[in-house]
């Protein structure tokens, strides 16, 4: 979606819109920071321009390489390249197909409510 807007186009958002956003949450969810260090305060046109023309952050280190691929398929410059939300599904069920170890985790703020910790059931 950003994409599209930032390239000054007639705006018409669709699944592969949404999807492109998806790749980028994928991608925040493994690296825990905004792309390119995006500050929403601030407007940097040669950024929109570089991301306007294809360019993407880079894969975050020890990310599982099928995750990557994943959401780099999700971020494509063209959208018609992009998967449909059932494809997205099926690599994410293929990526991790019985769920294998995944824990549910629930975030708790500390005593002095100021900090999170990640606490996993035992």
């Amino acid at each position: 979606m950003l994409e599209m807007l930032i390239q000054n186009a007639p705006c018409v958002l669709t699944e592969k819109s949404d999807i492109y956003s998806l790749g980028v949450i994928f991608w925040e969810l493994t690296s825990r920071k905004s792309p390119f260090s995006f500050n929403n305060q601030k407007c940097d046109y040669s950024l929109i321009n570089i991301i306007s023309k294809g360019a993407r952050e880079e894969p975050v280190k020890d990310t599982n390489n099928k995750f990557v691929v994943l959401y780099e398929k999700c971020w494509q410059h063209e959208p018609n390249n992009r998967p449909d939300i059932s494809e997205v599904i099926s690599e994410l069920n293929f990526i991790n197909p019985e769920n294998e170890d995944v824990s549910a985790i629930t975030l708790k703020k500390s005593e002095n409510g100021t900090t999170e910790d990640l606490c996993l059931p035992d």
